[in-house]
């Protein structure tokens, strides 16, 4: 009887444990699937793409003294000022974990240069001098300008998902952002400012301009960007994305300029250098850049892709010297479209 009892009790025992790991099968398959349905986002993007940017360089005009007495306009702010736009280019990483982290790198790299041409000249002269027509000198202004540009900026962030509810994801990041700036400018300038009879005597200026821009800084960012969608889910459809970006850059400005003017005047067949100014700067100075961009646009989704098209800006306060003889800061800024296309892998 005692038997029947105990094989009785190890069969309910059976029963309970069958039922036990049957139950605890079918809740592991259930969150298996939830974790397969999640993993159909790729963890890992790789993404690239390009800015047609519009660019904000200013910095001061090199308009040598001997400008006041030309006839011309003076064109040297005109062919100084920095190109309109860059073709820049973007590539960035992005990791996601199982709880939700999300760990980016991201770099952009723009390069211009230009080169720029004023000649300016007046009716050639000629006058009538013992019987006989003489040649006269005609009046000119002629410049000539060389000048390039480049900037990379390099972003390392984490953030987390924190979510708009049903009406898309947002995600707020921290980290480091590291930007570089190099200009360089070559100006050369002549003029003769006045037309002369044919006894020979006038004067010829000549100018030249040699300066060289650096700055480099990094200093802690936040980002906060958000995507709701118009169509589908957040695996496939057409969505709305925008976003936020912020930093504050500690570097250091960097200023290698040097410029001369000459006055030669002409006797006869003879030049006599009459008169030579000399100017140059070296500077080198520690500061603090913040910096304030943002971005929207469309993207459209597939599961393990993405095509992006929107309006991106990005702007550096005061973080290049552009003065001449003395400090004298500019913004620097980027702005225009841009398009972006996404690769995801895993999941």
């Amino acid at each position: 009887m005692n038997e029947l009892i105990i094989k009785q009790a190890n069969q309910i025992r059976i029963r309970r444990g069958l039922l036990a790991t049957v139950s605890a099968l079918a809740l592991f398959g259930s969150m298996s699937r939830a974790k397969s349905a999640e993993s159909d986002h790729p963890p890992v993007w790789i993404e690239l793409g390009g800015q047609f940017a519009q660019e904000q360089a200013g910095q001061e005009a090199y308009v040598p003294a001997f400008i006041a007495a030309s006839p011309f306009a003076t064109p040297a702010s005109e062919l100084e000022k920095s190109s309109r736009a860059s073709w820049d280019g973007t590539a960035s990483f992005a990791f996601e974990t199982d709880d939700g982290w999300i760990f980016s790198a991201a770099v952009r790299y723009g390069k211009t240069s230009r080169k720029k041409t004023a000649n300016h000249q007046t009716a050639h002269a000629s006058h009538y001098y013992s019987g006989k027509y003489v040649g006269g000198y005609d009046a000119y202004q002629l410049f000539r300008v060389k000048a390039s540009e480049s900037h990379t900026v390099l972003d390392f962030q984490a953030g987390k998902d924190v979510g708009l509810g049903s009406f898309g994801n947002s995600t707020l990041s921290a980290g480091i952002r590291f930007a570089q700036f190099n200009a360089s400018t070559n100006v050369q300038a002549q003029s003769q400012p006045t037309n002369i009879n044919g006894y020979g005597y006038y004067h010829v200026f000549r100018a030249q301009l040699d300066a060289t821009r650096h700055f480099s800084g990094v200093g802690p960012a936040l980002s906060w960007n958000a995507s709701t969608s118009l169509f589908g889910d957040r695996s496939a459809g057409v969505a709305v994305d925008w976003g936020i970006n912020g930093a504050v850059l500690f570097g250091r400005q960097r200023v290698n300029e040097e410029h001369q003017t000459t006055d030669n005047y002409k006797h006869y067949f003879r030049y006599l250098n009459i008169a030579t100014a000399h100017g140059e700067a070296s500077r080198n100075r520690n500061v603090v850049v913040p910096n304030l961009g943002g971005f929207a646009g469309l993207s459209w989704r597939a599961p393990n892709a993405k095509v992006t098209f929107g309006y991106r800006a990005d702007f550096y306060f005061g973080a290049m010297d552009g003065g001449l003889d003395t400090r004298k800061t500019y913004d620097r800024g980027f702005f225009g479209p841009y398009a972006a296309v996404s690769i995801g892998l895993g999941g």
